[in-house]
């Protein structure tokens, strides 16, 4: 089987996480990485023995890389995901890949005109625990479920340069750590959403520091969802039903997950996990060889949703 090449656009800090699950992909490889700082940019190719180092747009027209993975700051996605389609290549970006509307339709209305794959980098839809977490609540191990809480707070320190702060291009709490819960809520329970409230306590440079969302989906099932780059606070999600609950700490990332039914009859699933983000990974390859321009698990239209939910008033 051909494994798909990726370069690497932007050898940033999360990039390296992306690398190590390449590492532990049967379907994937790394081949390119371009940077702005040809020093660093070499000692990043160095490190993990990548064979081509290069510049952002000598990334996008490389003979030897299928797919592009973009790690740059939010305001310079929509630029370099264009870029890289129109040099003929499959893209993978980080989250938020894009804020605007307007962009994601511009984006895929691309993908879609070259036959192109385009997908978020998003990890927790495509985790083994989140497929068994959907199986129990298929075959009602856990009953009528009333609500589901996630969260994921932390306290990034002084409001800096760095993109979350910047409420102009994707910054606050909400798109940095809030999609984690909503993907999460949305993957488990579906796109028909009946209400929405969000609460946001904005920064002085107007992003959110903290935010809130509540949602009520057809189903009945009603979301908690809370994010914050400002304090630190709950990193799970809970899942309450008639027959029993779901506690999942680290759920975006999480390899294994414990059933408490309220019959005494438990159980607990593991897999052995050395990178949350392979799942994905193999996902996004197994959709390119199929010749899919989007993923039926992470769609555009969840992706639409997630913005208009993220924006609403």
């Amino acid at each position: 089987m051909n494994k798909i090449r990726f370069g690497i656009l932007g050898p940033g800090k999360i990039s390296h996480r992306f690398v190590k699950g390449v590492h532990y992909s049967q379907q994937a490889v790394i081949t390119a990485v371009g940077g702005r700082d040809h020093l660093k940019t070499l000692a990043y190719a160095k490190q993990y023995d990548i064979g081509v180092v290069t510049d952002y747009q000598g990334l996008c027209e490389c003979s030897t890389v299928d797919a592009v993975y973009i790690a740059l700051p939010q305001s310079l996605h929509k630029e370099w995901i264009i870029k890289a389609l129109t040099a003929g290549k499959h893209v993978i970006c980080e989250k938020p890949m894009l804020y605007d509307i307007d962009d994601l339709n511009e984006c895929f209305d691309l993908a879609h005109s070259f036959g192109l794959f385009l997908m978020e980098a998003q990890k927790g839809s495509f985790l083994p625990t989140t497929f068994k977490v959907k199986e129990w609540i298929d075959d009602g191990k856990l009953g009528k479920i009333d609500y589901i809480e996630a969260g994921y707070c932390y306290k990034f320190g002084d409001e800096s340069d760095h993109w979350a702060f910047d409420a102009k291009h994707g910054g606050g709490s909400l798109f940095d750590v809030g999609v984690y819960p909503i993907s999460y809520a949305i993957a488990l329970f579906g796109v028909d959403i009946d209400s929405v409230s969000v609460e946001r306590n904005l920064l002085s440079g107007g992003s959110d520091g903290f935010g809130h969302m509540q949602l009520k989906f057809a189903s009945g099932v009603i979301a908690s969802l809370s994010s914050a780059i400002t304090t630190e606070g709950p990193k799970e999600a809970r899942i309450y039903g008639w027959e029993g609950y779901i506690i999942l700490p680290d759920f975006w990332k999480s390899s294994s997950v414990e059933l408490v039914r309220y019959d005494g009859n438990d159980e607990v699933f593991f897999v052995d996990q050395p990178s949350e983000f392979t799942p994905y990974i193999d996902h996004a390859c197994e959709c390119i060889k199929k010749g899919l321009i989007e993923s039926p698990i992470l769609t555009k239209a969840i992706n639409e949703l997630m913005i208009q939910l993220i924006t609403s008033k």
